[in-house]
Protein backbone atom coordinates (compact mmCIF):
# COMPACT_ATOMS: atom_id res chain seq x y z
CA UNK A 1 0.00 0.00 0.00
CA UNK A 2 1.56 3.20 -0.48
CA UNK A 3 -1.79 5.60 -0.71
CA UNK A 4 -1.82 9.70 -0.31
CA UNK A 5 -4.15 12.67 -0.10
CA UNK A 6 -3.53 15.30 -3.31
CA UNK A 7 -2.00 17.92 -1.64
CA UNK A 8 0.94 15.17 -0.45
CA UNK A 9 0.49 13.89 -4.29
CA UNK A 10 1.51 17.03 -5.20
CA UNK A 11 4.46 17.93 -2.96
CA UNK A 12 5.81 14.03 -3.14
CA UNK A 13 5.32 14.36 -7.22
CA UNK A 14 8.42 17.46 -6.68
CA UNK A 15 10.65 15.60 -4.43
CA UNK A 16 14.50 15.18 -5.69
CA UNK A 17 16.19 12.20 -3.68
CA UNK A 18 18.71 11.50 -5.89
CA UNK A 19 21.89 12.32 -4.05
CA UNK A 20 19.95 13.12 -0.86
CA UNK A 21 21.33 11.89 2.37
CA UNK A 22 20.07 11.16 5.95
CA UNK A 23 20.58 13.50 8.82
CA UNK A 24 23.26 12.00 11.24
CA UNK A 25 20.48 12.20 13.87
CA UNK A 26 17.92 10.67 11.94
CA UNK A 27 20.14 8.19 10.81
CA UNK A 28 20.80 7.13 14.71
CA UNK A 29 16.66 6.47 14.88
CA UNK A 30 16.51 4.75 11.46
CA UNK A 31 19.18 2.20 12.83
CA UNK A 32 18.47 2.00 16.36
CA UNK A 33 16.17 -1.32 15.65
CA UNK A 34 13.04 -2.77 16.96
CA UNK A 35 11.69 -3.56 20.57
CA UNK A 36 8.53 -5.85 21.16
CA UNK A 37 6.43 -5.22 24.48
CA UNK A 38 2.16 -5.67 25.13
CA UNK A 39 1.86 -7.32 21.69
CA UNK A 40 3.62 -3.64 19.69
CA UNK A 41 6.34 -3.08 17.41
CA UNK A 42 8.26 0.11 19.36
CA UNK A 43 10.91 1.78 17.22
CA UNK A 44 13.96 1.65 19.78
CA UNK A 45 15.01 4.80 19.68
CA UNK A 46 11.28 5.99 20.10
CA UNK A 47 10.88 4.04 23.51
CA UNK A 48 13.44 5.11 25.49
CA UNK A 49 11.53 8.68 25.21
CA UNK A 50 10.12 9.20 29.15
CA UNK A 51 5.99 8.65 29.39
CA UNK A 52 3.13 7.83 31.42
CA UNK A 53 1.23 6.56 28.51
CA UNK A 54 0.50 3.01 28.39
CA UNK A 55 -1.24 0.29 25.62
CA UNK A 56 -4.73 0.57 28.25
CA UNK A 57 -4.72 4.61 27.35
CA UNK A 58 -5.65 3.86 23.83
CA UNK A 59 -8.48 2.13 22.18
CA UNK A 60 -5.63 -0.42 20.21
CA UNK A 61 -2.07 -1.59 19.94
CA UNK A 62 -1.88 0.74 16.84
CA UNK A 63 -3.17 4.48 18.45
CA UNK A 64 -0.48 3.27 21.25
CA UNK A 65 2.50 2.41 18.47
CA UNK A 66 1.57 5.87 16.98
CA UNK A 67 1.91 7.78 20.33
CA UNK A 68 5.01 6.06 20.96
CA UNK A 69 6.89 6.06 17.13
CA UNK A 70 6.07 9.72 16.61
CA UNK A 71 9.10 11.25 15.14
CA UNK A 72 8.54 14.90 14.80
CA UNK A 73 11.37 15.76 11.53
CA UNK A 74 11.28 19.44 12.07
CA UNK A 75 13.03 18.74 15.70
CA UNK A 76 16.08 17.53 13.79
CA UNK A 77 16.68 19.37 10.59
CA UNK A 78 15.71 22.84 9.22
CA UNK A 79 14.62 22.16 6.01
CA UNK A 80 13.94 19.45 3.56
CA UNK A 81 11.12 17.65 5.88
CA UNK A 82 9.28 15.86 3.27
CA UNK A 83 13.09 14.49 1.65
CA UNK A 84 13.88 13.65 5.27
CA UNK A 85 11.11 11.70 6.35
CA UNK A 86 11.26 9.32 3.19
CA UNK A 87 14.17 8.83 3.41
CA UNK A 88 13.90 8.15 7.22
CA UNK A 89 11.18 5.54 6.53
CA UNK A 90 13.20 4.25 4.11
CA UNK A 91 15.95 3.80 5.96
CA UNK A 92 12.99 2.05 9.06
CA UNK A 93 11.89 -0.55 6.63
CA UNK A 94 14.85 -1.90 5.37
CA UNK A 95 15.46 -2.75 8.92
CA UNK A 96 12.27 -4.26 9.42
CA UNK A 97 12.24 -5.94 5.67
CA UNK A 98 16.05 -7.25 7.03
CA UNK A 99 14.27 -9.13 9.86
CA UNK A 100 11.91 -10.78 7.69
CA UNK A 101 9.02 -10.17 9.83
CA UNK A 102 5.42 -11.66 9.35
CA UNK A 103 3.45 -8.43 9.51
CA UNK A 104 3.61 -5.21 7.43
CA UNK A 105 4.99 -2.38 9.39
CA UNK A 106 3.05 0.84 8.24
CA UNK A 107 4.38 4.44 8.18
CA UNK A 108 1.90 7.56 8.07
CA UNK A 109 3.92 10.66 7.15
CA UNK A 110 1.60 13.94 7.53
CA UNK A 111 3.29 17.23 6.85
CA UNK A 112 1.83 20.68 7.11
CA UNK A 113 3.39 24.53 7.22
CA UNK A 114 5.36 23.84 10.57
CA UNK A 115 6.73 20.56 9.45
CA UNK A 116 7.16 16.69 9.00
CA UNK A 117 5.11 14.35 12.05
CA UNK A 118 6.23 10.43 11.11
CA UNK A 119 4.11 7.66 13.03
CA UNK A 120 4.89 3.92 12.53
CA UNK A 121 2.23 0.85 13.57
CA UNK A 122 2.23 -2.44 12.81
CA UNK A 123 -0.59 -3.56 10.12
CA UNK A 124 -3.64 -5.29 11.69
CA UNK A 125 -7.13 -6.44 10.83
CA UNK A 126 -9.74 -3.99 11.90
CA UNK A 127 -7.26 -1.23 13.51
CA UNK A 128 -6.20 2.09 11.59
CA UNK A 129 -4.80 5.24 12.34
CA UNK A 130 -6.65 7.28 9.58
CA UNK A 131 -10.22 7.28 7.78
CA UNK A 132 -9.90 5.73 4.61
CA UNK A 133 -10.39 9.15 3.38
CA UNK A 134 -6.92 10.99 2.87
CA UNK A 135 -8.33 13.89 0.95
CA UNK A 136 -10.70 15.23 4.06
CA UNK A 137 -7.09 15.96 6.37
CA UNK A 138 -6.28 19.16 6.00
CA UNK A 139 -2.64 18.42 6.13
CA UNK A 140 -0.56 16.64 3.15
CA UNK A 141 -1.24 12.94 3.87
CA UNK A 142 0.61 9.47 2.76
CA UNK A 143 0.29 6.15 4.04
CA UNK A 144 2.81 3.35 3.28
CA UNK A 145 3.99 0.08 4.20
CA UNK A 146 6.77 -1.73 4.50
CA UNK A 147 6.49 -4.43 1.38
CA UNK A 148 5.70 -1.54 -1.11
CA UNK A 149 8.91 -2.22 -2.88
CA UNK A 150 8.21 1.25 -5.69
CA UNK A 151 8.67 3.18 -2.32
CA UNK A 152 11.59 1.39 -1.09
CA UNK A 153 13.81 1.67 -3.87
CA UNK A 154 17.07 3.91 -3.19
CA UNK A 155 17.40 3.23 0.33
CA UNK A 156 20.05 5.77 1.57
CA UNK A 157 22.93 4.17 3.61
CA UNK A 158 24.82 7.28 4.25
CA UNK A 159 24.70 10.79 6.18
CA UNK A 160 24.70 14.56 5.73
CA UNK A 161 28.25 16.07 6.89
Amino acid sequence: MFTMNKDMATAYSHLELNGRVLDRELLKIGESGFSEKYGCVFIKACINIETNASVDDFPDKTGFECFINSINIDDYVEADYLIQGVLLTRKIFSHWNKEKRDQNLLAVLSLDELGLKLKFHLQRTGEQLLSDELNDYEESIMVVDSSDSEFNEGVQNSVSA
